[in-house]
């Protein structure tokens, strides 16, 4: 096997240790990225037969504009001869942003992924891709995953928004798997991986993220902020911890980057990716974010009650107890919550190409339009 592993527990910082055999190391950049290497994964994960070799491999960064905490390549080898084994795999590792990789170094993310691709995507009600090797160091959050490149699917894409036909399709799937584990005795032991939406490290590190970010916002989208929403920026940051109080409960596994550039379509399925910001809490905060900076303002404008609705009507097809009422409430400190996102993307505004500036932006200002429209900001007032 490529990697093998086994478990330390260090509080929140609780790490995998999956060391890599053979002298073969994780990968730090585009120039790892050997035959020996991908060889390594192929028959470690067991999809490719004895006596064929991988000759030379060519690598294609995808993803730009798309993926913020981390680097995707797409890793096309070349065999010996005829195999079975993939034509194509994706790997990820660590951004090379640095304000970016101190987001994920400090809020201890990419720990979460491996462990859901490893523990929970088995059972999962939606397809995601198949993992062919994960390793982490122990001391650091340093980490790759070697997985099944799914390019091929359906894509839905976060510029262009998601229809309302998609968008109720991914919010159904996902009432399916808040409802797996909705108030599951399970769901403690699993914070130290998956931390509660309320924890000290958020309650710290969130609101000094927000204060490097919005002068950038108010330096590059001013002029675009609606009117209403446009003091979030002085008085949001002191709110953290009671937004995130109101999001404790009911508890379940939140996927917590459940958007548009994170999903796709095989046939008729949904296929859901990147798990890095896994935590327990509230699966009404997956629903806020997802609506409200996945959906373009203008098909989301009015539709608020409806996706939520329907969310809410799937969750109660597992025999799940609803109060629609606090379900709304949360609703409106979840997207107020979620400005986040696109704020203190803002801090690195500058340093993006053209996608990430326009993805940055639309994630802002669509979650800005969404408070505006459904005048949220009464409920932290």
């Amino acid at each position: 096997m490529l990697f093998r592993g086994e478990q330390q527990t260090e509080g929140i910082l609780m790490a995998i240790v999956d060391l890599i055999t053979s002298g073969l190391g994780l990968l730090a950049s585009e120039k790892d990225i050997t035959p020996t290497w991908v060889e390594g994964v192929m028959r470690g994960s067991g999809n490719l037969e004895d006596g064929v070799t991988v000759t030379a491999v060519s690598t294609e960064r995808i993803g730009e504009g798309v993926g913020i905490l981390s680097i995707l390549q797409r890793v096309t080898p070349t065999y010996s001869g005829a195999t079975k084994a993939p034509k194509s795999i994706v790997v990820k590792y660590p951004t090379d942003d640095p304000v970016q990789r101190g987001t994920a170094d400090a809020l201890v993310f990419y720990i979460r992924e491996l462990t859901f691709y490893r523990d929970c995507a088995p059972s999962a009600p939606f397809k995601t891709a198949k993992c062919y090797g994960q390793a982490i160091e122990s001391d650091n959050t340093n980490f790759t995953i070697a997985m099944e490149d799914i390019s091929h699917y359906r894509p839905l894409n976060q510029l262009d928004g998601v229809s309302l036909s998609d968008a109720k399709i991914m919010l159904e799937k996902l009432a399916d798997f808040h409802a797996m584990w909705w108030n599951s005795p399970k769901l403690p032991a699993m914070q130290d991986i998956f931390p509660p939406m309320l924890n000290p490290i958020y309650e710290t590190v969130i609101p000094m993220l927000w204060a490097q970010g919005w002068p950038n916002v108010e330096k590059y989208a001013g002029h675009l902020l609606p009117d209403s929403v446009r003091h979030i920026g002085g008085i949001w940051a002191e709110k953290v911890s009671w937004m995130l109080t109101n999001l404790m409960a009911p508890m379940t596994l939140c996927h917590g980057d459940y958007r548009a550039d994170n999903m796709m379509f095989d046939g008729n399925e949904p296929v859901v990716i990147d798990y890095q910001i896994c935590g327990t809490g509230s699966g009404i905060f997956d629903v806020g974010y997802f609506i409200s900076q996945s959906i373009a303002t203008k098909e989301r404008r009015g539709h608020d009650r409806e996706l939520v609705d329907l969310y809410l009507d799937r969750l109660e097809t597992h025999g799940i107890t609803i109060d629609r009422d606090e379900m709304w409430r949360q609703y409106l400190v979840a997207i107020v919550f979620c400005v986040t996102y696109g704020v203190t993307s803002f801090a690195n505004y500058a340093e993006q190409n053209d996608r990430g500036q326009q993805l940055i932006s639309d994630m802002l200002l669509r979650s800005l339009d969404c408070v505006a429209d459904n005048d949220a900001l009464k409920v932290i007032s």
